[in-house]
Order: structure tokens, then sequence, then C-alpha cells
């Protein structure tokens, strides 16, 4: 029998099957570091790992663009793939309820690049920092047939221990997301495809804009963490994904209502018929999904200028996740959000 391929399994299959390789090695080197001060908290499993010093909690996370994959140029600038390859880190950072501080970046470029064409990818990082924090201190530079970008960036916890997490979702939470869902995945259906040339511009302009240049909630992270929110993750695989991962780790179930969901006008005119689709798996959003109780949920939305949204509820049901429309029944949708190895 031949060995098994990437291809045959899911990303988070291989993550797990990682994971189980590292941990032959954690335990002695976590007893080691807490020796020397630092006391892991988080490693594999969250939208970062953390850990615990004299100084308080550092956040740490990394995220890669490839082209083919995550981009292509012929309809992305290279200040946009700057903007949005950091503002997924920056997101990472939020959900944890962190500040973000250094980062650094390694690109794999081809020799027929540019350098202006670098200088505005760089000049993307400085507008989302500019507005959302970090600051770039390193990196490393080489030469790739397909161009990449990864960015590694840390983050402070501003309350100290406390950092906002997957796995504390108990029964009886609301689930709650900020902001609008599915503008990203339309967007870049209006991008690729020339169906879509059709749209109205300022449909096809507010689509792109949510693809391109994603907004990282990071004040509202803050927010969560500072009203006693224990459980976040960011919306990058797409809601259900996203909302299963938590209920795996919090060993919890969930019921959301899709008439719910916010979706915003300009998703629904420019896809009628499966905007619901984009809106619950289409992924890239990069908004936050929480749960809280209703005592908490009403701090959040008087301290924080973003909208939120609550959703449904979480269950006992492990493992069992419902979208439930207005007549109570079931809708199956796609569950599996964004997987490098399953998707096309």
């Amino acid at each position: 029998m031949g060995s098994m391929l990437l291809q045959d399994i899911s990303e988070f299959e291989l993550i797990e099957r990682l994971t189980k390789v590292v941990s032959k090695n954690s335990n002695s080197s976590r007893l080691n570091l807490k020796k020397a001060g630092v006391d892991p908290i988080i490693s594999i499993g969250d939208d970062a790992a953390a850990w615990r010093t004299s100084d308080g909690t550092s956040v740490l996370t990394t995220d890669t663009m490839v082209e083919g994959v995550h981009f292509k140029l012929d309809y992305t600038s290279w200040r946009e793939l700057g903007w949005k390859s950091f503002a997924s880190n920056l997101s990472d950072i939020a959900a944890m309820g962190c500040q973000a501080t250094y980062a650094v970046v390694t690109l794999g470029v081809r020799g027929d690049i540019e350098v202006n064409s670098l200088l505005d990818l760089y000049e993307g990082f400085n507008d989302v920092c500019r507005l959302y924090g970090g600051t770039i201190v390193g990196g490393d530079l080489v030469k790739s047939d397909s161009i990449f970008i990864t960015v590694a960036l840390e983050g402070i916890s501003p309350s100290g221990d406390q950092i906002l997490r997957r796995d504390t979702a108990s029964a009886g939470d609301y689930i709650v997301v900020s902001g609008h869902l599915g503008c990203s995945a339309g967007g870049l259906r209006a991008l690729g495809q020339s169906v879509y040339s059709g749209l109205p511009l300022n449909l096809k302009e507010h689509l792109i804009n949510a693809h391109s240049c994603p907004s990282p909630r990071m004040q509202l992270g803050e927010t969560l963490l500072a009203n006693g929110v224990i459980t976040a993750m960011d919306v990058s695989d797409g809601l259900l994904a996203d909302l299963n991962k938590i209920c795996q780790s919090s060993g919890v179930g969930a019921k959301i209502m899709a008439s719910d969901v916010p979706v915003h006008d300009q998703l629904k005119s420019a896809f009628p018929d499966d905007w619901l689709d984009l809106a619950v798996a289409g992924g890239e959003d990069y908004e936050l999904l929480f749960t809280a109780d209703r005592t908490q949920i009403e701090i959040v939305r008087s301290a924080s200028d973003v909208r939120i949204t609550v959703i449904g509820t979480i269950t006992q049901d492990v493992g069992e996740l419902l979208l439930i429309d207005e007549e109570d029944k079931v809708i199956s949708l796609n569950v599996q959000g964004w997987d490098h190895f399953l998707l096309p």
C-alpha cells in the first residue's frame, strides 16, 4: 500500500498529525521554559500561541499568502497585497484580545519582479500598521518560482494574564459576530469571474474592498477582553467552519439562526441566489466570532462602534452544529469552509 498523500486528508487532519509529532518533545521543552520564567499557555490549536512571563502574556501568530492560492496579481495590487497579508495576522492578534507589537516578514519572489512592486508591498504593510498597530523589525528574502509572503506577528495582552481563547465556550452562551459576513467571498467572485463583470460599480467596489483590504477588529478584541468575555476567534475560514472549531475545542454544540446572520444588502443584491452560502461558508471576513452572556453583550455593544449581532446559542450537544431557517428546519450547507488540500 502506498503512502498517504496530502490530497487524501484535510488541512485540519494534517495539523492534528503534526501536533502529535511536536508533542513528543513539548513536555520536556515546556518544563525547561517554565524554569526559565516562560510559562506556555496555548500552543497549536488557537488563533495564536500564548505564553506567560513575569511581564505579562505574549502571543504569536503567523500566516502565509501564496500566489495562485491566496491571490493573483492579475487583480490584486502589491499595495493591497501588503495590507491583506499583514491584516490577516492582525486579525489573529485581535481574536486573542491583544495588541500587536513586532513582526518579521519573509518574502519569496522571482527575479523578474520590479523593485517598485516590493516597495508598494511594504507601503501596504505601513498603511495597515498605522491604523491598527504592529511594526516590522526584520525578516528574510528568498528566491522562489512562486511569490509568497509570510508574516509572523507578536502581540501582548493589555489585561496581564488574560487572553481570549477557543476552548472556553459554555452551553447557554450566546453566539455573536461582528460586522457583516460574506462580502469578502463575494468580492473574490467579482474579481475572478467575468460573469460578474456586469455588476453595478458601487456593488463591485464594496465587495472587492472587503476582500482586498479587510479591517481587523483590534479595538473590539480588547473591548471583549476588558469586559469579561473569554471565548473568541476570527472568521477566516468561514462562519460555520470557524464556529465548529470553537465547538470542537470547547466540547459543545451550536445552533444558529440563518435569518440572524448579518449580511450586507449589497451582497444580497449582487448574489440574490447564494448570499447565505457566501455568508456562512465564504471565509476571509476577518470579523470576530465570540460567545458571551446577555449582560456582557450589551456592555460590549455600548462600548464599541462596530456592529455586533447575536446569531445563536451554544448547546450541550457536543459536536453538533445546526443552521436553522425561519421554519425551524435545518439548512444543509458547507461546514468545511476553506481547506488548502480539499478545495480545487
